[in-house]
């Protein structure tokens, strides 16, 4: 009976039987000190590059990674604008004054009246901010976020339904956030008295000048986009510690016409064991783990 790769998972706990011993064959790689630092912003941070950006649930705050290459280690830093989640609705503060669900909500923060281009009547209107405590608060669950609050309960107040807009509340937190900051991720960045601050590069930023003067032309949308990517494509790369990783599955033997032949195994099921591991880093460091089975002799 075929069964899929959840299926060993969700048994494991179970399952109390011996298991296969491995039989080692390598090189000794090499133990380093792990590449992230402690949860701790460092009030100076040599140039590094930006990895990745989450949310910390504890500190209710954004969170950026960066890789200093010269210690090849991960350093944490953490907003201190003060940056909130929140959406954009169409509805006025007085009207949304009369919403109790959302007034009393736990997560709801504060109202702002904002102003923001819609490139549908290419023009500036008036929207209303609604800033919330948390991601969660804005969306992201099932039932009693905010941008499912706003519409339901504005309809069952006045009867019409389709007037109340709310935009930008399925948009993940940390992309907002970075859009919000203009961070651009893969770029350098580096630590001054616990801020952020961008790194420049003189020579990459001479190159960018020349891109972009080959398209004098263009719009100055299309412009920003050439810039951003000659930005991005012309500064130095970074020299990230990496692991390369392969495995053998035995493979099913099936026999057709009298002649036997092996079967590429189906990726999506769990049915024939990993016979063999290969890693390599970057560093020089081989490892193969080789799985001991019955009437198979060693090297």
């Amino acid at each position: 009976m075929k069964r899929h790769l959840d299926d060993f998972f969700t048994a494991a706990e179970g399952v109390k039987e011996e298991q296969p011993q491995s039989h080692v064959e390598s090189q000794p790689m090499k133990r380093s000190t792990p590449p992230f630092q402690a949860a701790t912003t460092p009030q100076d941070l040599p140039p590094s590059y930006f990895v990745s950006a989450t949310y910390d649930g504890k500190r209710r705050s954004a969170c950026i990674k960066l890789y200093e290459p010269e210690s090849e280690r991960i350093f944490f830093w953490y907003d201190t604008t003060g940056h909130k989640p929140y959406c954009l609705t169409n509805l006025t503060p007085g009207e949304l004054e009369k919403i109790d669900r959302l007034k009393l909500h736990p997560g709801f923060d504060h109202f702002e009246t904002v102003r923001k281009y819609d490139p549908l009547l290419d023009q500036q209107i008036t929207v209303t901010k609604v800033v919330g405590k948390d991601p969660l608060t804005i969306g992201g669950r099932p039932r009693g976020c905010i941008r499912d609050i706003i519409p339901e309960e504005y309809s069952k107040l006045t009867g019409i339904k389709g007037k109340a807009k709310v935009w930008e509340a399925a948009i993940k937190y940390y992309q907002c956030y970075i859009y919000d900051r203009q961070l651009t991720p893969g770029m350098i960045y580096k630590i001054e008295n616990g801020e952020l601050a961008r790194v420049g590069y003189e020579h990459s930023e001479k190159t960018v000048k020349k891109i972009c003067g080959l398209f004098p032309d263009e719009p100055k949308d299309f412009l920003q986009n050439i810039e951003t990517w000659a930005r991005l494509l012309e500064y130095p790369a970074p020299k990230f510690r990496r692991i390369a990783l392969d495995i053998e599955v035995l493979p099913p033997i099936i026999e057709r016409e009298g002649v036997k032949t092996e079967r590429v195994p189906d990726p999506r099921e769990a049915e024939y064991p990993v016979i063999c591991v290969a890693f390599m880093e970057s560093s020089g460091g081989k490892r193969v783990l080789l799985l001991k089975r019955e009437g198979v002799e060693k090297g």
